[in-house]
């Protein structure tokens, strides 16, 4: 009896999301589990909250852990950072090889797009939440909510992944002229995981939101 040939396919990257804070990390860890990205690592930089030792901590994590892409999370807002600050720092990650990912003003910026586009600069972190509860009533933009209520929070709002990409596409269309720098970057850490991780896998317990 001929044994069915295998065909070979060469293994998946190894990826990082390094998250400035505890609520990104928390949220990533979610897309990891729930997507099955078996050579995807979620981690928490664990209260660090200066840009340049935060570069530093995922370029070493990149070299003594050998992974093949290295990805830096944080909010403008969480760590208290400015356009100019930012714009400075993307070389250092570039020569460090640690991609930068980012949003302006916080992560929350990123669950709205999945329900909704915008046309016009947004800096209260707070009307933001407001929009995302018209939707999910309980939802706070806290690390405590990721924990507990929002356990399943990714999976409610994954099937509205490809909207956000097109939202936040248009909005940093929208005012990069204002800012000089994208508001939002996760589509790119979004194609990236698709590149090194492949399609999601969803077979159990996939929920939607109005359907």
């Amino acid at each position: 009896m001929k044994r069915r040939k295998r065909k070979n396919q060469p293994p998946r990257k190894t990826m990082l999301i390094l998250g400035a804070s505890e609520k990104e990390a928390l949220f990533f860890s979610q897309v990891r589990k729930d997507a099955r990205y078996p050579n995807l690592t979620v981690e928490w930089a664990n209260g660090e909250d200066r840009l340049e030792k935060l570069i530093s901590l995922a370029s070493s994590k990149r070299t003594r852990e050998k992974y093949n892409e290295v990805w830096l999370v944080f909010s403008f807002e969480d760590l208290g950072l400015d356009i100019e600050t930012v714009k400075e720092f993307i070389p250092i990650a570039k020569k460090k090889r640690v991609n930068l990912c980012w949003s302006n003003p916080g992560i929350n910026l990123w669950y709205l797009f999945h329900f909704r586009g915008a046309n016009s600069l947004i800096t209260d972190s707070s009307s933001i939440d407001r929009v995302v509860q018209k939707e999910i009533p309980e939802f706070t933009n806290t690390s405590n909510y990721l924990r507990t209520e929002g356990l399943d929070f990714y999976q409610r709002i994954c099937v509205k992944d490809n909207d956000a990409n097109r939202n936040a596409r248009a909005y940093n269309e929208a005012v990069e002229s204002v800012l000089g720098l994208p508001a939002i970057n996760y589509i790119d850490l979004h194609l990236a995981i698709i590149k090194n991780c492949g399609a999601a896998n969803f077979t159990q317990n996939q929920r939607t939101i109005g359907m």
